[in-house]
């Protein structure tokens, strides 16, 4: 995961402040400690079956599936550039 540029594209696109980029990339490493990241449909489908995601609270579990979706976003944005 690039996450360095996802943060600056966090910055320029969405216009989050700092803390929220630090708790949404935070979440994002934490969907890939649990599942490894793949940069495919699939992905959140396989997160959600994974017993350490399901154990999380259901604020946090919102949260991360909210920092993967940005993060395809981000993906697949650049990828079109």
């Amino acid at each position: 995961m690039e996450c360095t540029e996802f943060k600056k594209w966090l910055i320029q696109k969405n216009k989050y402040t700092d803390a929220s980029i630090k708790d949404i990339v935070s979440r994002l490493r934490r969907a890939d400690s649990i599942l490894t990241f793949r940069n495919e449909d699939i992905y959140l489908f396989r997160l959600n079956q994974c017993e350490e995601f399901q154990k999380a609270s259901v604020s946090v579990k919102s949260q991360i599936r909210r920092s993967v979706r940005l993060y395809f976003q981000y993906l697949e944005e650049t990828e079109n550039t």
